[in-house]
């Protein structure tokens, strides 16, 4: 009679436990978003900051059911949404971007009511905004821009021009040869200046390596934080438009 019951006793509770489980997964399941429509902004990536006030915003994972970093942990970034979404989990709609760092090292979905858009920027700001980290030199900036003055000793100016510092500058071109896909885009206004630094920045950091100039050691943009930069690139209304040239040099 006891091993019966204790028979009993076991699969009773091994159904409620099954029981307990299987209903998890249903609530679980429940908050689960699903896509009901989107748009993409691959072309466009306009850029976004964080709206003030909201310290527990987040970003989410593709079905908005985990926390995968908080906006307020990346406090003046530059955000670029790429694709929006509206969602719903049978019960709430909203629409969800979304986003990614400069960097690409933070991605995921938000709510869009935590963004405000940066809107008219000019090439300068889209290309600094496109390399975190670095340091704008206005002294490397005049320099760089005398350039055009020396076409014929580019090395010989720059050396007398930097002392010293010279040893340390480094330089990419945009884009990096034989990529004229983006640039052609780029003049047709098919894509964005935005999206088409994120496309080209990367390939012109890689294509460096083989210049003496070049940046040697250099994976990412990450990997450019503390340095300081300028440059000469070719503005909207220019036939060369997108074509230019990113000068860094490395902290001492």
């Amino acid at each position: 009679m006891v091993n019966k019951l204790t028979k009993v006793l076991l699969v009773s509770c091994l159904a409620l436990s099954i029981g307990l489980i299987t209903q998890s997964l249903v609530v679980h399941a429940a908050k689960a978003y699903q896509p009901i429509k989107s748009k993409s902004y691959a072309t466009i990536l306009p850029t976004y900051h964080n709206k003030a006030g909201n310290p527990q915003a987040a970003i989410w994972n593709n079905s908005l059911t985990q926390k995968r970093f908080l906006l307020s942990d990346y406090p003046g970034t530059n955000w670029y949404v790429f694709k929006s979404y509206k969602m719903t989990n049978g019960k709430k709609t909203g629409i969800f971007y979304r986003i990614k760092n400069p960097e690409n090292t933070v991605s995921g979905l938000v709510w869009r009511g935590y963004l405000k858009p940066i809107k008219h920027l000019s090439i300068k700001q889209q290309t600094l905004n496109a390399l975190p980290g670095t340091i704008y030199s206005p002294k490397l900036q005049q320099i760089v821009n005398q350039l055009r003055n020396h076409p014929e000793s580019e090395e010989e100016y720059l050396r007398k021009a930097l002392g010293p510092q010279y040893a340390q500058l480094k330089n990419i071109a945009l884009p990096s040869i034989g990529r004229m896909k983006s640039v052609k885009q780029l003049r047709a206004g098919t894509i964005s200046y935005n999206a088409f630094l994120q496309r080209e920045l990367p390939f012109s950091i890689k294509g460096s390596y083989h210049d003496k100039t070049g940046l040697a050691g250099i994976h990412t943009v990450k990997d450019l934080t503390g340095w300081q930069v300028a440059f000469i690139i070719a503005g909207k209304n220019s036939k060369a438009y997108g074509n230019g040239g990113i000068y860094f040099l490395k902290p001492e």
